[in-house]
């Protein structure tokens, strides 16, 4: 789905982020992100060290989360999940729990259980229901670049469609049995 395409950078990213009013919307579809600024933590999950848990008291990001959440604006996200977990996504599900402590909306879906999200593997931003980012990542899910869709409708609709679908992370967690203790195990 490559309709109307622009391109756009990181600081027009964070510009059209941070201008962002009522709601930002993030759809993810790979199995591991490597991103810079997960690299040491996630380093640390893989060799067994403690991964502290993070607070709007030593996480900016989880502050500015938490400030935006409770001025009213939605942020919420669905991660489509492939099976057998991969040691990054149950590092990202662990530290989705802080995120949802402060009032971040985490979902998640099993892509084997869902026929329809099969072949979906674009990641994008929606925000204010107005704009959408499609975000390209290379096969090891390292980031590339941003591009601002002109044609959002479709992207609505692949929204409403994952949402439908999806469950909160802490109830699939739950009907999982998985714990932030288990998800640093491996099985």
């Amino acid at each position: 789905m490559t309709r109307g395409l622009s391109s756009v950078d990181l600081e027009e990213l964070r510009r059209i982020s941070g201008d962002a009013k009522i709601s930002a919307f993030r759809l993810e579809t790979l199995p591991q992100y490597l991103v810079p600024q997960e690299e040491a933590s996630f380093a640390a999950w893989q060799g067994g060290r403690p991964v502290p848990r993070r607070t709007p008291e030593n996480s900016e990001l989880l502050a500015r989360l938490q400030q935006q959440i409770a001025r009213g604006f939605r942020r919420y996200r669905v991660h489509i999940l492939d099976q057998p977990l991969t040691p990054y996504l149950r590092f990202e599900l662990y530290l989705y729990l802080d995120s949802v402590a402060v009032g971040s909306e985490v979902y998640v879906v099993d892509r084997d259980a869902h026929a329809d999200l099969a072949d979906l593997h674009e990641d994008f931003w929606i925000f204010d229901d107005e704009i959408a980012v499609r975000m390209y990542y290379d096969g090891e899910g390292r980031f590339l670049h941003p591009e601002l869709i002109e044609d959002i409708e479709p992207y609505r609709e692949l929204r409403d469609m994952t949402m439908s679908r999806s469950e909160p992370v802490t109830e699939y967690l739950a009907r999982n049995g998985l714990t932030r203790e288990s998800l640093r195990m491996t099985g």
